[in-house]
């Protein structure tokens, strides 16, 4: 291993011998690369016109999709599909379902010497829409940690959805429900639990969901009529929103929805200006990060993103060699200090 080098640079990087893998790149890179590996098409981890006319360019179908109806970008790329292996340059490129979004996944890179997992954002409880992430059995593990702070315990799924449809069967009999969220992940998600209501959701959403084949409710182009459902992510100016509703239904159940709303300080804010909020997440709570990284066998794991360096520093409890994931201008020092 002494080869090998990982670290983040507007994307991870993963370099072995020879090999250079880049994971998620936000700007176009600036070295060569064996391949391009795109985990799932939320923003901050795609930026289509980064990867313009790279080759090869890895990702699913379902993402590619998404690219193309929300940025406008068709993109060539090698499709592919949990389950199943992608032989690049004498690098076995294995697949895993990553049950963030429609279409996320986890990669191992399987270098003969040594195996390297990329978890990108995943989920390893089930969703009415996705099954969760598949386990990654490696030797080094890079892993996100959005979540990855103790504050982060996230109610059942089952127990989340039983709250939300208890929510809007209230909340339609007197006005409308507003529900607010990330518009892939939750725009999805939503559309497929609450599809035996009457639903508008919102168009950058709606035109998602069907490019995706999740064609439930209408699209929100006319004044909804009240005992309706409204999906639609969180609006700069969500209190104004919330505010013009009010004063045409009278009745408006506002609630948001994202994992940060685990957290009670943030819920009350919320509640301060009349708006619920529950924990409904494409993340893997805190315990689920620590069940993943325990069950990985990994010797070395790498976090990145959201609670990056509390997770670590909690991974390192458990005689785990884990640090942040270093940017180049690190990669001088003794990795695990």
């Amino acid at each position: 291993m002494h080869r090998f080098r990982a670290y983040y640079d507007n994307g991870i990087i993963i370099e072995y011998g020879n090999k250079r893998f880049i994971i998620d790149p936000l700007r176009k890179p600036s070295k060569s690369f064996n391949a391009i590996l795109i985990t799932h098409g939320h923003r901050d981890h795609v930026n289509p016109s980064a990867i313009r006319n790279a080759m090869p360019l890895i990702m699913s179908e379902e993402t590619a999709r998404v690219i193309r109806v929300r940025d406008g970008e068709g993109l060539r790329y090698i499709k592919a599909s949990p389950r199943h292996e992608i032989v690049i340059d004498d690098v076995i490129v294995e697949i895993y379902n990553a049950g963030h979004v429609v279409g996320s996944l986890s990669y191992v890179l399987d270098f003969g010497a040594f195996r390297v997992g990329v978890t990108g954002d995943f989920n390893v409880e089930s969703s009415i829409l996705l099954g969760g992430a598949e386990g990654l059995d490696v030797d080094v593990l890079i892993m996100e940690a959005t979540y990855g702070s103790p504050d982060y315990v996230f109610p059942s799924r089952i127990a989340i959805y039983d709250e939300l449809r208890g929510v809007v069967e209230d909340g339609i009999r007197n006005g409308i429900v507003l529900l607010m969220g990330q518009p892939l992940g939750r725009g999805q998600e939503l559309a497929v639990l609450l599809k035996d209501y009457p639903m508008y959701i919102e168009p950058s959403i709606k035109v998602m969901n069907n490019v995706l084949g999740l064609k439930y409710g209408k699209v929100l182009s006319e004044i909804p009529q009240p005992g309706s459902v409204i999906i639609m992510g969180m609006p700069r100016d969500f209190v104004n929103t919330i505010r013009v509703l009010r004063s045409r239904y009278g009745m408006v159940k506002a609630v948001a929805l994202s994992g940060m709303y685990a957290k009670r300080s943030r819920v009350a804010r919320l509640r301060a200006i009349g708006v619920d909020a529950l924990p409904l997440s494409s993340h893997s709570d805190f315990p689920g990060l620590v069940d993943f990284a325990l069950n990985s066998g990994a010797r070395i794991v790498y976090t990145v993103y959201g609670n990056a360096a509390r997770f670590a520093k909690y991974l390192r409890k458990f005689n785990i060699m884990s640090r942040v994931l270093p940017t180049p201008g690190q990669l001088t020092l003794d990795p695990f200090l």
